[in-house]
């Protein structure tokens, strides 16, 4: 309990040091923040020592952007992971300290929990100002007055449309099924990097995802609320005279950049040879 009230304590320090931003309403999103053959990733219960590696490998291969959605009590003993999440600029979704039921909590409760979510995440990954755009309500259970604190917290709340399911057991051709059947334009598909043995998981992915980039889909952010919002830039700023190798990820002028090959000089808004764009942050 005290360890609990301590990092709750912490929490409220960092968030009132923490710039005013526009606050997101409390509506639940379900699509993705532009039109067209769009998919948004989300990797719920994480991090994994095991699973998450994995997935942030398929992720940098095949050069795609996902929502993570993370637990508190996993951030606290896999700080290194939140950082390793981060470095490769993926946002980041406040999933409870402990996965738990919020309907059970009081509204005290569910503030302090999420409050103390934000803490541990910010602290594994050494930046106390760290964008955390997005909150998922563990079981999908959100309403009043869950949307509306996390609203209060800066959290847009996030849901999904498409659920392979893939807790439940099913081996990777399975969810290879599921998942081509759900798929629609601008959809937001749910997946965990956590909480059990992922790798059909991963393995549904390393299929799908060159699949659906050559049937002409590509990768965005789920959509946020109560804009203006600031931009989730997490990989760190490019810098002139830096050393990045083939991989790294970058932002510059509110947009995320990969390296193809090691490079030194080359600014990636004007070297599309040597970066290629992600998109905007």
């Amino acid at each position: 309990m005290l360890k609990r009230l301590t990092l709750t304590t912490a929490a409220l320090l960092v968030a009132m040091a923490l710039p005013a931003t526009a606050t997101p309403t409390a509506e639940v999103v379900y699509t993705t923040r532009t039109a067209g053959q769009v998919l948004a990733l989300t990797f719920d219960d994480g991090p994994s020592p095991e699973w998450t590696p994995q997935v942030l490998d398929l992720l940098r291969e095949t050069k795609t952007r996902a929502v993570f959605c993370l637990v508190g009590s996993e951030v606290v003993k896999y700080p290194d992971l939140v950082k390793r999440i981060v470095a490769d600029g993926h946002p980041v979704c406040n999933h409870t300290y402990g996965h738990e039921n919020l309907a059970t909590l009081t509204p005290e409760q569910v503030r302090a929990n999420l409050v103390a979510t934000n803490a541990a995440i910010r602290q594994a990954a050494g930046n106390p100002s760290l964008p955390i755009p997005y909150f998922r309500a563990p079981f999908g259970i959100f309403g009043s007055p869950i949307t509306d604190i996390a609203a209060s917290l800066s959290h847009t709340s996030l849901a999904w449309t498409v659920d392979p399911q893939d807790w439940d057991g099913s081996p990777a051709p399975v969810l290879v099924q599921r998942l081509t059947a759900q798929i629609y334009p601008t959809a937001i598909l749910l997946s965990h990097d956590g909480g059990g043995d992922r790798s059909p998981t991963v393995a549904a992915y390393r299929e799908l995802i060159p699949r659906w980039k050559t049937a002409g889909y590509t990768f965005d952010l789920p959509a946020t609320t109560g804009g203006p919002y600031p931009p989730a830039c997490t990989a760190p700023t490019w810098q002139r005279n830096g050393t990045y190798v083939a991989g790294t990820r970058v932002t510059q002028d509110g947009k995320l950049y990969q390296a193809n090959w090691w490079t030194r000089l080359e600014r990636p808004s004007s070297a599309p040879w040597t970066w290629t764009n992600l998109g905007p942050c």
